[in-house]
């Protein structure tokens, strides 16, 4: 436990030296670069031979005895989607993340973490190193070098904005009307995980075009599952270590 608190803390060291150099940049042009749960498998884009690096979005599906407002989340927003054998599935996921499995310098963190960008319940936004626990299930998506680190710095920045959890508009989300949603902001009312996950994804054209149709605000983790999925139209199993996580 020692090991890890200290190695968190020389990462949010390191990040504050490195903001002199980022915020000038962060939010600087717009950069445009860009299996399954039941084997905890992820799903890698065909981009694969040209991009640099990655990341893995990881989607977080409640247990049976897991706190009632997940399982509910999950459920009221579940996605449906069929196998290559016409099977149908329900896609159900209370919350969503981004991993980075490297530093800005592209080297691997200790003891099996990756840093974590998203926001729970009575949180703030966050950056962490994180191990995963086995109920992610994740895919991955390849970037450009250059993508990698503007979305990184991207989620340092948003990390020391202490923007807040939105309850009203996650839970809201898929009932209340649209021009109500579009008028909440992070800074007075904050964000929830799959709306600001989507927003950043957006900024950086991670996803392709059709990604770039999703609505922020309606965005609910299973619904980014599937848009994620859906743009990474080759795809190939490979056995991942997030898998195997410990905490998260």
């Amino acid at each position: 436990m020692l090991r890890v608190l200290e190695s968190s803390q020389q990462v949010k060291t390191k990040h504050k030296h490195a903001l002199g150099s980022v915020l000038s940049e962060a939010f600087a042009d717009q950069i445009t670069t860009q299996h399954e749960k039941t084997s905890k498998s992820l799903v890698r884009r065909d981009r694969r031979a040209t991009a640099d690096r990655y990341i893995d979005m990881m989607f977080y599906t409640p247990l049976p005895d897991d706190k009632l407002i997940n399982r509910l989340v999950a459920w009221t927003t579940a996605q449906d989607e069929y196998t290559a054998n016409g099977e149908k599935l329900s896609k159900q996921f209370a919350h969503v993340e981004i991993s980075f499995p490297f530093t800005l310098d592209n080297k691997s963190f200790e003891d099996e973490q990756t840093m974590g960008f998203s926001i729970v319940q009575n949180k703030t936004v966050s950056l962490r190193l994180k191990h995963w626990r086995p109920e992610y299930t994740a895919i991955r998506v390849y970037v450009d070098a250059a993508i990698y680190v503007k979305l990184y710095q991207t989620c340092m920045l948003l990390d020391l904005q202490n923007i807040r959890f939105d309850q009203f508009a996650m839970y809201g989300a898929v009932i209340l009307p649209l021009h109500v949603l579009m008028e909440r902001n992070r800074k007075d009312h904050g964000t929830y995980c799959s709306k600001i996950i989507t927003e950043v994804l957006q900024q950086f054209n991670i996803g392709g075009q059709r990604f770039l149709q999703l609505i922020p605000c309606l965005s609910t983790p299973s619904l980014l599952y599937k848009f994620i999925k859906t743009c990474s139209h080759t795809v190939a199993p490979v056995v991942s270590p997030l898998a195997i996580g410990q905490q998260g």
